[in-house]
């Protein structure tokens, strides 16, 4: 099956399951993903199993399991909303001078990543050996990648970047130096007494002047 066809954003309630039918049942399963989160954040995916997700929702595992077939199952509706939001506030378009938007667009990005450091820590767990989330993670990525190579192609037939610059390459080191940093800093806690202002600046000066055209 393709990446695409399993990104978490196609979830819907597994065979025997349902979705919420009222407000009621609605805030159950709400209580369910947000224990589910914590369980994951402290015992990792591996560790986690339904029942101490029932538990820390303070329902019975039954309960959990009327709208979700197991842990991955929560897993996968976890995703998809941080999927959608991760691409939707770190796009990076080139602004009117021709140098990309880094500035914002990484600030954004650290503020998602700071909100979900849970969820990301298990994501990175559960991605060897190769699953339907390594598949999920590779399709976020590759729209990214996509994205930017289109603005970097653009950027070099407007003239406002180096005709010299490989899009495909400078779209997969773009990547790189998003997701990498954000994974030692905020999940592994390295403490390099850098504001997240001043990363942005930083990547903003590589990224978003770095790959202009000489105007002269």
């Amino acid at each position: 099956m393709s990446p695409r066809a399993r990104r978490s954003e196609d979830w819907k309630p597994a065979d025997g399951r349902t979705a919420p039918a009222s407000s009621r049942s609605q805030r159950t399963r709400d209580a369910v993903l947000a224990a589910a989160i914590e369980v994951f954040g402290r015992k990792g995916f591996n560790g986690a199993t339904m029942l101490d997700i029932a538990q820390e929702a303070g329902v019975a595992s039954g309960t959990a399991y009327q709208y979700f077939a197991d842990k991955a199952d929560v897993f996968r509706y976890l995703l998809r909303d941080l999927e959608d939001q991760l691409h939707r506030e770190t796009r990076m378009p080139a602004g009117a001078d021709g140098h990309l938007v880094v500035r914002e667009a990484v600030l954004r990005y650290l503020a998602v990543y700071r909100k979900h450091a849970a969820l990301f820590r298990t994501w990175w767990e559960v991605l060897e050996p190769h699953s339907e989330f390594t598949d999920a993670w590779i399709a976020l990525h590759e729209k990214s990648r996509r994205e930017l190579i289109a603005v970097i192609e653009a950027g070099r037939a407007q003239g406002t970047i180096e005709d010299d610059v490989d899009p495909e390459i400078t779209a997969d080191l773009i990547v790189s130096m998003f997701e990498r940093p954000a994974y030692l800093r905020i999940v592994y806690g390295w403490d390099d007494n850098l504001t997240d202002e001043e990363v942005a600046d930083v990547m903003a000066s590589l990224l978003g002047y770095g790959l202009l055209a000489d105007a002269g």
